[in-house]
């Protein structure tokens, strides 16, 4: 069964299933929440250096924080602390990319990932290997809404902090508002 985040709520999750839909350069994938953490890792972990992180602390706002210029290394750290938070949490969303190739992955409202590369079908083997299935339709979280039936996401509070809190955290280390 397809498990969602914490932090959010589909009306009909039975109508979401794991699959990706191919369009040119970019991939849009739904993932069940149990893979989505080592699917991030396997993502990073095939990337050239440096890597960037940025955070959307409201999916629905403009407003964008960027860490820059890592190594996978400090990413893996600042996972390691701020992970959690971050996949669970209903409101925010963030990226994940090379700084060299420009690929990246976007974990979006919803946790419904867009995936860019110009070499696609890296990206393509890489989600074999999590077993999701590529489709030419398909249904995310955002098509399962309707006016009677909303989504809903919310700000969670893990270990005492939330999104907004973790970015105050991360300025001490280069975060900055972009």
């Amino acid at each position: 069964m397809f498990q969602t985040a914490a932090g959010i709520t589909v009306p009909f999750p039975d109508k979401l299933c794991e699959q990706y839909q191919l369009d040119g350069d970019t991939i849009l994938c739904n993932l069940s929440f149990e893979k989505l953490s080592d699917f991030i890792h396997a993502f990073y972990a095939s990337l050239t250096e440096p890597l960037f992180l940025a955070i959307h602390p409201d999916a629905e706002d403009e407003e964008v924080w960027y860490l820059d210029g890592m190594t996978k290394k400090q990413l893996t750290m600042i996972l390691d602390g701020y992970g959690e938070l971050l996949l669970q949490d209903g409101l925010s969303a963030f990226a994940i990319g090379s700084l060299t190739t420009n690929e990246e992955l976007f974990v979006q409202k919803y946790k419904v990932l867009s995936i860019y590369s110009p070499q696609i079908s890296r990206m393509e083997k890489l989600l074999a290997r999590f077993d999701v299935p590529r489709t030419d339709s398909i249904v995310t979280a955002w098509d399962t809404f309707s006016e009677e039936h909303p989504g809903m996401a919310q700000r969670l509070e893990i270990a005492g902090m939330t999104v907004p809190d973790m970015i105050n955290d991360l300025q001490k280390i280069g975060m900055y508002k972009g």
